[in-house]
């Protein structure tokens, strides 16, 4: 109640500003000035105040004021798009615009304002009326539905507004709802609502609908069409491009992104960043036809279109021929040689849609399937990469509730000393079984928990099974001189307020930090080796223990055992599985010289055979890790 008073005082100050005026002037007039300044000032508080209080209450009373959405959009749609303004035009020009396209009431556009509520996950807790019409749903199937499937029901994949939102507290994008009868564009804004912990708690949703700028020349006006950095068109002249295109009975679209650039961005600042951008655009400029049209998207990620080309298999062949170099290629800039990777999805028309506009979106699905597998190979997009989208977005539903309910388990595994036969560590790991999804791989919903902001909780919340599980085990005569093994995400390995978590949950479970081992994997180290190695230092100064995994297999270098101060290295499973193999007998006896001259030890994973386990034992690996050995399992049930 308090917050509809407080809206409607602010309505009535706007409306009745001459009276208040005429006020303030007599108040000032006679003898009680000061009582009725300090009566005034503290009404004014009262008006600051309500303002504050209200923000959290938005989507009940959304208005659409024609000035602030002119300016929003001036800023927002800037951000979104890279627009560079033309400064032959007045800064006051674009209130006009709106203004003299814009002729409805407040309560009109009020009544034609899309309004969502959503949960930290993004699932729909409330939608008004025009939004269940506009998106062609009845209210019981939008609720608890994800706005992310929602989107991409209407062709819009992109979710960097999501990204976005998690550090900034707020986010806008535009989307389109298209269908056999009209297409409308939609200005959407996002606002975080915080618990008392800074953490996010729900997402505030308001659309308002911008067809008449995306459809009019009055936008093209006041804005260029251009990445102002690069000179590239940018996604609005993309679209605008494409809606152009007559007779196109062919064409192919490659979706680029620089894997890593927000990384070299903070580590070497902006500037070397964007000399750095603009090397990898005149790379792409030269590796592609003339006819083909070049496109920045968004920061770090490019379009390649080709409208018309020949298609068939030897055509395609030559594209990716050009492209594979373009993948892997190295910049000069400032005296520094940087290897920027590339990941790659492309689709073709007609063959892979029968509509030229979504060439662009099957091409970014395919994209997003090559950074899953972390593909060097260029992706081409199939038919079931959207239903793996679909499959994605229906996980990260449930990943919340299956934290809620706690139905995902912690299993572990036993690294046996096959010299006393006894357990030397075991090793904590997630199992997840959905009821009506079935088993759902730890490496499928770790990735999508980070895609999706849940992996910090998922993280934390296995801590604490892992703990509680570990404290029970330690009670056996099995266990307990056991140690346990948990594994941190790179990420997490960062985080600083996990740090002090995991610290202070330990000390609640009286577990002893020399009982730990921090599980890190080797890739950790490919971007800023030293921030890494201080975090890492950071929990060998409380006594934990350090587990090197995975090595051998991603980074690869022999500097890394120099620098970490670790306590076990974890051969993977590849060298293990291949040990008939002598360069990888040769690795093993190498690294197990360097663990014995600096006291340490290895660990070899994967050992599935007799063979396998003796044949490490003849090269000093005492310490296996495998099926032959033991298979994961929840070890509170014997």
């Amino acid at each position: 109640m308090f917050h509809i008073v407080s809206v409607f005082v602010l309505q009535s100050v706007t409306i009745y500003n001459v009276w208040l005026l005429r006020v303030l002037n007599r108040a000032f007039s006679n003898e009680h000035s000061l009582l009725s300044f300090t009566t005034i000032l503290l009404f004014l508080v009262f008006i600051v105040y309500a303002i504050y209080q209200s923000n959290s209450f938005e989507f009940d009373v959304a208005s659409f004021n024609v000035d602030q959405i002119s300016f929003n959009l001036h800023n927002q749609v800037h951000s979104i798009f890279g627009f560079k303004e033309n400064n032959n035009r007045k800064p006051t020009s674009f209130p006009e615009i709106i203004s003299e396209v814009a002729d409805s009431s407040i309560n009109q556009e009020r009544q034609n304002e899309l309004v969502f509520m959503l949960d930290r996950n993004g699932n729909i807790l409330y939608a008004n009326e025009k939004s269940l019409v506009e998106f062609q749903v009845e209210q019981s199937e939008i609720l608890g539905m994800s706005i992310f499937s929602l989107y991409v029901d209407f062709g819009n994949e992109n979710s960097d507004w999501y990204e976005t939102i998690q550090t900034n507290n707020s986010s806008s994008n535009l989307i389109r709802i298209k269908n056999k009868e009209k297409e409308k564009w939609y200005y959407m804004s996002y606002r975080a609502n915080l618990d008392t912990h800074g953490n996010l708690e729900t997402i505030i949703v308001n659309g308002n609908d911008v067809s008449f700028l995306i459809n009019s020349n009055l936008i093209k006006e006041f804005y260029s069409d251009k990445d102002q950095l690069t000179g590239l068109i940018n996604q609005y002249g993309m679209f605008d491009q494409i809606r152009k295109f007559k007779d196109v009975n062919t064409g192919i679209a490659f979706f680029i992104q620089a894997m890593g650039f927000s990384q070299i961005s903070n580590y070497y600042g902006h500037e070397l960043a964007d000399k750095l951008l603009n090397a990898i655009v005149n790379d792409l400029k030269e590796t592609v036809s003339d006819n083909c049209l070049v496109v920045r998207y968004t920061e770090s990620k490019f379009v390649v279109l080709c409208p018309n080309c020949m298609i068939n298999q030897s055509t395609i062949d030559g594209y990716i021929e050009k492209l594979e170099n373009f993948v892997t290629s190295s910049y000069e800039v400032e005296n520094l040689n940087l290897q920027v990777d590339k990941r790659i999805g492309y689709a073709v028309y007609p063959e892979d849609t029968k509509s030229f506009e979504e060439l662009v979106t099957l091409a970014s699905i395919a994209l997003k399937e090559a950074i899953v597998h972390n593909s060097y190979e260029i992706t081409r997009f199939n038919a079931e990469m959207r239903e793996n989208l679909r499959y994605n977005v229906e996980i990260a539903n449930r990943l919340k509730d299956a934290l809620d309910e706690e139905i995902i388990e912690v299993y572990f595994q036993k690294a046996v000393d096959c010299r006393s036969k006894e357990i030397f560590v075991i090793e904590e790991l997630s199992r997840w079984y959905d009821e009506e999804m079935g088993f759902i791989p730890p490496n499928v919903f770790f990735r999508i928990a980070n895609e999706t902001n849940q992996l910090n909780r998922l993280e934390r919340y296995m801590v604490n099974k892992t703990f509680d599980a570990f404290v029970q085990l330690r009670q056996k005569e099995l266990y307990k001189d056991a140690k346990v093994t948990v594994n941190i995400s790179p990420s997490t390995l960062l985080d600083t307020h996990f740090f002090d978590f995991f610290n202070e949950t330990a000390e609640q479970y009286g577990i002893k930090s020399s009982d730990i081992f921090i599980e890190i994997s080797e890739s950790t180290f490919v971007n800023n080796t030293n921030l890494c190695l201080k975090h890492i230092d950071q929990y060998k100064a409380k006594g934990y223990l350090i587990a090197l995994d995975d090595f051998g297999t991603e980074y690869s270098s022999l500097s890394i055992l120099e620098s970490v101060d670790f306590d076990i290295i974890k051969i993977d499973a590849h060298f293990v599985q291949n040990i008939e193999k002598f360069s990888n007998q040769e690795i093993i006896k190498m690294v197990r010289t360097i663990t014995a001259k600096t006291n340490k030890e290895i660990v070899a994973e994967g050992v599935e055979t007799k063979e396998q386990s003796e044949a490490l034992e003849n090269l000093g690996c005492q310490i296996q890790q495998g099926y032959y050995h033991h298979k994961p399992e929840n070890l509170l049930l014997y």
